[in-house]
């Protein structure tokens, strides 16, 4: 995967050169810009050789495994490229250096340089010279035995849009074990039996063990008072197998009596604990992909006392034996007829009836025959040939390479086959396949923040007119197309909102990044591993460790609750050449000043530290795109920030905690003067209005999502008319300075792309015909939710115009006694929150109305004696709470004298359980 690394240090390159012109135009003396134009003419020379280069390189990655030359050749471009990237990082801090003092001493510091330039050219020639003699030793990129029109890996990409997943839940999505299906179904839901308590299913990895199990638990998660999934793997500690148990029960409990004030740092403890609670309770527990049988033993009695379900997934057969002989499921292969429907299914979904296309019968017959049953074989051979033209000729080239690479093998090698996946992605999509597997096993990745990643690495090519996250949106919609990122989570307009990476999968591409150098998880008993290794991750040990034994460091991704600030400094004074340091999650207080000599830093993730405050000095990080402080205790920003001008995504909030069952928004800090020369800006959350701000913010022209509170009337016509500069905004904010600010629409004129309103405020009545009719017109709106909107009977049939919606939710926005849900209003609404109607007594839901409502909450409505009049005729209504509503209410539902909700699958009742809301399932 030489070509990944190339292709990369490509866009690198091209970065480097786009600042050339700057550089020269800040040299103090012509000798200076003398030295840097002869480094950056070096840089253009290297960028050429290596564009020559990738177009061999995508051919040689296929001959690599049977070449010993050509992987040789790899090899060393690979060293190569690193060389190249060493030389440009060390530019790029250089360039970054700018010392306070005197003119003078900046002169002298600029003079010292110049050596540096002269020393950095040199080592650029030298490597040019060493990739010109590896080629020609090499034959001038001819590769024996390569003939025209053979297929090249990497050479195609996809970019339709339909997602799948590797862990199916949908029934229809079973194939092949419906018996073993059933059958733990029924084991599941029997409840005459308390003893036997323990299935187990077993089988080799890639077969569907995970798949099965999570289907059932999906399937009667909801009928036990409690749940848990915990994924074990190879190297899990028994407390924090526990701990996690713990989180996993007390956000499951459906009667919310989970003891609060567990201390899960007392392990000892949490045993008795947990076999206290589960007692005289059913529940279920998975534990998935178990090694060891001590899993079990060591925790036996802390579940083994309750009337539990438990199921155990493993690939070894003593593990699976913690089981009676009569509850292990061995699931095998599947038979031919099964396999051949899941490759249909996968390669021909475009296919209206998933039949196999007249001319490539005889392929799909073999490439079944070749995955030996193995469902994650077949669905990413069914995957990888979907993106393929279906013809003879194609087909046959795809397999005539798996043939190869399994030539003397009897036996289905399945990484060989999920390499075949691999390799087939373009180079920038390989790094950012490889980039995932740094996470911990199963760890549930982001999409916002894992595509602000690849794109502060460099992954990402600037093509068209999108921004670079778009673009790496696509490559993550790529991955999850072929089968290499798992779904987890989807918001209600269908959205990839979270991602796993399949545990086979990591072990491939872990094994990839590796021999590559491209990272390494640390482990502390193996600090040699990281030797070599650009990026690393890490989940335990001191990362001051990190930084002596990985010399080569650029990227930190930390996973684990607390590190100190001596170790933080280290790592900072040792690895200067960083460009991404990820702490979120961390208990870290504040950043030591080393943090801020990281002039190459691009991505500074302080997501959910207890970070109080930054320094002046975080204006010396020129490079920085993104500024992650979400959900932080920073309260202000120094003005400082606003130079730096790469800037694209600055998120600075805070989440107050109040002990009060209404709404609390995040709250920002004040603007820092001259906020509006972040010019490159597409996020920017969570900023306070101000007369200087409201003015200016509309130079901000490449904002994607803004959100700005304290907002006064004052403030609203400028406001409004900088909004309506932000052609590209999707997401938008609004919050007044309190619940007495009247906020005026009249000004506001919806950007054409939005997707996301929130307004929080109370809304002139006078405005809002005029503005919610110019929203109805946008078909992106999907969500909308109002705070404090002071809405009336007239002002709310407002809304009935805006089709579009997906989600609506109303906080203490409805001042009326009656709401009504016209016929025909909100056809594709799904998700329904009302939450606090002080003076609601009746809502009415005319027939045609919210006719694909899934998901409808009624909260703080204390006046709400009866349900919505017309909820029957709410068909595919799935999901309905209720909460602080008239009592007598409750009482009807709870004993099920409601007919008109028989067709809701799920209720659910909130009360209130020292000083905390919880919801209990009634239905």
């Amino acid at each position: 995967m030489a070509e990944g690394v190339v292709g990369w240090l490509i866009l690198k390159l091209g970065d480097a050169l786009t600042n050339e012109a700057v550089e020269h135009a800040y040299s103090f003396f012509g000798v200076e810009g003398c030295a840097l134009k002869g480094l950056f003419r070096e840089m253009r020379d290297v960028k050429r050789e290596l564009e020559s280069i990738q177009a061999f390189l995508r051919a040689a990655e296929r001959f690599r495994g049977t070449d010993v030359a050509t992987a040789a050749f790899v090899r060393q471009i690979r060293s190569l490229a690193y060389e190249i990237d060493d030389v440009i990082a060390e530019c790029s801090f250089r360039l970054g250096e700018e010392p306070d003092g005197m003119f003078l001493f900046k002169a002298v510091r600029r003079i010292r340089q110049i050596k540096i330039w002269y020393r950095l050219a040199e080592r650029l020639r030298d490597t040019k010279a060493s990739l010109k003699d590896a080629a020609e030793r090499r034959g001038r990129y001819e590769l024996k035995g390569f003939e025209r029109g053979t297929w090249f890996p990497g050479s195609g990409s996809s970019k339709w849009r339909c997602s799948g997943s590797m862990q199916f839940k949908k029934e229809e999505d079973l194939v092949g074990v419906k018996k073993e299906k059933d059958f733990l179904l029924e084991w599941v839901k029997d409840k005459s039996d308390q003893r036997n308590m323990i299935a187990s299913v077993l089988g080799m990895g890639g077969i569907g063990k995970t798949t099965l199990a999570a289907h059932v638990y999906s399937v009667a998660k909801n009928d036990f008072d409690t749940c848990a999934w915990i994924t074990v793997s190879q190297r899990y500690e028994v407390d924090d197998l526990l701990r996690q148990t713990v989180r996993e029960f007390r956000k499951n409990d459906r009667r919310k009596d989970f003891p609060e004030d567990v201390d899960v740092t007392d392990y000892r403890s949490l045993p008795d604990i947990i076999c206290s609670y589960l007692k005289n309770k059913r529940y279920i527990l998975v534990l998935d992909d178990v090694w060891n049988v001590n899993v079990l033993f060591d925790s036996k009695d802390t579940f083994l006392g309750g009337n539990g379900r438990i199921i155990i997934t493993s690939r070894i057969y003593e593990v699976a034996r913690l089981a009676p002989e009569s509850n292990i499921i061995h699931l095998q292969p599947l038979q031919e007829r099964d396999a051949q429907y899941l490759f249909y299914k996968e390669a021909f979904w475009k296919c209206k009836d998933m039949i196999c296309p007249h001319g490539v019968e005889h392929w799909a017959k073999l490439f079944v025959e070749k995955c030996n049953g193995l469902p994650i074989a077949i669905v990413c051979i069914g995957r990888l040939l979907s993106f393929r033209v279906t013809s003879y000729m194609e087909w046959e080239k795809v397999y005539r390479d798996i043939e190869m690479r399994l030539c003397h093998n009897p036996i289905m090698d399945m990484n060989i086959i999920l390499q075949v996946s691999l390799e087939d992605l373009p180079h920038t999509i390989r790094n950012c396949f490889l980039y995932c597997c740094l996470y911990p096993e199963n760890y549930v990745m982001q999409r916002k923040s894992l595509v602000r990643l690849w794109v502060a690495e460099g992954f990402v090519e600037n093509i068209g007119q999108g921004t670079l996250e778009e673009m790496a949106e696509d490559y993550l919609t790529e991955l999850i197309h072929r089968c290499l990122l798992v779904v987890v989570k989807r918001n209600d307009s269908g959205c990839v909102c979270e991602v796993q990476m399949h545990d086979i999968l990591r072990v491939l591409a872990l094994s990839k990044a590796h021999e590559e150098n491209f990272g390494s998880v640390y482990n502390p008993l193996k600090t040699d591993l990281i030797r070599e290794a650009r990026r690393v991750s890490t989940e335990s040990g001191d990362i001051a460790q990190v930084a002596e034994n990985a010399p080569h460091l650029r990227s930190l991704l930390i996973f684990q609750n607390s590190f100190t600030s001596a170790s933080l400094r280290s790592l900072s004074s040792i690895n200067k050449l960083l460009s991404v340091l990820n702490l979120q999650d961390s208990s870290i207080k504040q950043l030591p000043k080393e943090v801020f000599d990281l002039f190459n830093l691009r991505f500074l993730g302080l997501r959910r530290t207890n970070i109080a405050s930054l320094p002046r000095s975080v204006g010396r990080l020129k490079n920085l795109l993104v500024l992650d402080a979400w959900k932080c205790k920073i309260m202000k920003l120094p003005a400082e920030v606003t130079k730096l001008r790469k800037l694209t995504h600055l998120i600075i909030t805070a989440k107050p905690v109040l002990s009060s069952l209404q709404f609390v928004p995040s709250v920002g800090v004040p603007a820092p003067t001259n906020i509006c020369s972040l010019m490159s800006l597409q996020t920017l959350l969570l900023m306070e209005a101000s007369a200087e701000v409201v003015r200016c913010i509309g130079a901000l022209v490449e904002l994607r999502t803004f959100r700005i509170s304290k907002v006064q009337g004052c403030h609203c016509k400028n406001l409004f008319e900088a909004i309506s500069n932000m052609a590209h905004l999707t997401r938008l904010g609004i919050q007044a300075a309190d619940n007495q600010e009247m906020v005026h629409l009249n000004a506001l004129q919806p950007p054409p792309f939005l997707q996301k309103l929130f307004l929080l405020g109370a809304l002139s009545k006078e405005s809002l015909p005029d503005f919610f009719s110019s929203l109805g017109n946008l078909k992106n709106i999907t969500f909308l939710r109002l705070v404090g909107s002071r809405l009336d009977k007239d002002t709310f049939s407002c809304l009935k115009g805006l089709q579009w919606l997906v989600k609506l939710q109303l906080y203490d926005a409805y001042s009326g006694n009656t709401m009504l849900f016209t016929a025909e209003s909100f056809p594709n609404l799904r998700v329904l929150k009302i939450r606090g109607g002080p003076h609601l007594k009746e809502i009415k839901i005319e027939r045609g109305a919210m006719m694909s409502l899934v998901d409808l909450k009624l909260l703080l409505c204390p006046q709400l004696k009866m349900l919505p009049d017309g909820i029957e005729n709410l068909i595919t209504l799935e999901e309905l709470t209720l909460d602080h509503t008239a009592e007598e209410l409750v009482e009807r539902v709870r004993w099920r004298k409601e007919m008109s909700i028989s067709h809701v699958q799920r209720v659910y009742v909130g009360f209130i359980r020292n000083g905390e809301l919880a919801f209990e399932r009634i239905i």
